[in-house]
């Protein structure tokens, strides 16, 4: 192999400085190579290896949309499933390159899409203002989700009724039918991987009427907002759950609800600040990178798996708490718990994470021809600098289809196998 790599840059270093460059981090950066020089384990390398027994041990209780996803994830770029065969014109080098699987489980696919979902969202921002809100669930209620699940639903609803609820708008508002605009995008887990199910939203600091009128916000009723989240949530959920729980999940609820109504007086948590002004377009574009990000890929980040034993088993993973952020906890734990407490937030086929209320809704018309944070030109920029070999120049400082004598390799459908 070193022979095979030495050989291919000499014959870069003869074709310019700019191919050898090229050759030399495109090898530098190899899958193998890269494996060997970082100090933390691939999800997909510890699911290649457990996951065939994981599953054995638990198929009666993996949902269908866990196996397809974990399982496309598995054999993504894995050339005996398929792949792309590229050429050179000039000499007789060529490039293999495996098919994508497109699984949002997948880190590797999660990247893309993430930045798709970001630039659908920052394509619809109005230029104002916006605000980042989060509501959460208390603890004792959260394993409910994962019971009747169902639940994820109606926590989207009970947002959307709290925030048009919470903003109590005047007899005239309501006359003309002021409308608010928002973006929501729910993620279900916490850093320790714990089921931790709570509402991410970028809501517009404006209401739009039916003729277009704009009208800004200029206060937030946070306590109002609080008690209408929890008292809209319990009331929504009791009718879920009465409709679609057994009945012993259902009576556990409601011995929960009154316990919680007792405990939090002051309503669910919700927060919201006022972002700064000399920031506030910045932010808004932040915000829309930061609720993409966990709709693409598994909700632990490769760099904090640090080690697989493959003898025992045991994964050790790390993550950072919020409120000791200078100590790491570092976890240490059997390969089948930790993809359990993976797999659990894989959510079912046609499923939305992402959803526009208001004026931000795909059916209203409300914003048509109104002021955009990003102009069309930019957009499309953002969009151009997605496709793969794009995306791998901005990466890892190499043109894939640069061939080391200086060519661009070309597609060769007919040597391909798909």
């Amino acid at each position: 192999v070193k022979t095979l790599y030495k050989d291919l840059l000499v014959l870069a270093a003869k074709s310019g400085q700019s191919v050898y460059e090229n050759e030399l981090n495109k090898l530098s950066n190899l899958k193998s190579v890269r494996a060997s020089n970082q100090n933390h384990v691939m999800i997909q390398e510890i699911f290649r290896t457990h996951w065939p027994a994981f599953k054995e041990l638990y198929v009666h209780k993996l949902r269908p949309s866990i196996i397809d996803n974990v399982e496309r994830m598995i054999d993504c770029k894995d050339l005996s499933k398929g792949h792309l065969f590229y050429e050179c014109p000039s000499c007789d080098q060529y490039l293999l390159t495996g098919l994508s699987c497109h699984s949002r489980f997948c880190a590797s696919c999660g990247h893309k899409y993430r930045d798709q979902r970001s630039i659908e969202i920052q394509k619809k921002l109005l230029k104002v203002p916006h605000r980042h809100f989060v509501f959460s669930i208390p603890f004792d209620l959260r394993p409910l989700f994962w019971k009747c699940r169902e639940l994820f639903d109606c926590l989207f609803h009970s947002v959307n009724q709290a925030l048009h609820f919470a903003i109590n708008p005047s007899k005239a508002d309501r006359l003309r039918d002021y409308r608010l605009g928002f973006i929501a995008f729910l993620h279900t887990s916490g850093r320790a991987l714990n089921p931790h199910p709570h509402i991410h939203v970028l809501l517009a600091e404006q209401v739009i009427d039916l003729k277009g009128h704009q009208k800004h916000l200029y206060f937030f009723p946070f306590e109002r907002l609080r008690k209408a989240f929890m008292f809209i949530f319990l009331r929504n959920a009791n009718h879920i759950l009465k409709a679609n729980a057994s009945k012993n999940l259902y009576r556990e609820f409601n011995i929960l609800r009154t316990k919680i109504i007792k405990q939090y007086k002051d309503g669910f948590y919700t927060y919201g600040p006022k972002v700064k002004e000399y920031s506030r377009f910045y932010n808004s574009k932040k915000i829309a990178d930061y609720i993409a990000r966990y709709a693409s890929h598994p909700p632990i980040a490769e760099s904090n798996i640090l080690s697989l034993n493959e003898e025992n088993g045991l994964v050790t993973w790390r993550y950072t708490p919020h409120e000791d952020k200078e100590n790491p906890v570092t976890v240490v734990e059997h390969a089948f718990k930790f993809i359990a407490k993976l797999i659990r937030h894989i959510h079912d086929k046609g499923f939305h994470q992402l959803r526009y209320y208001g004026f931000y809704a795909n059916k209203s018309n409300r914003i048509k021809g109104k002021p955009k944070l990003l102009l069309s030109s930019s957009i499309q920029h953002l969009k151009s600098k997605l496709k793969w070999r794009t995306m791998l120049l901005n990466a890892f400082r190499f043109d894939v289809l640069l061939c080391p004598c200086g060519s661009k390799m070309v597609l060769n459908l007919d040597l391909s196998y798909l």
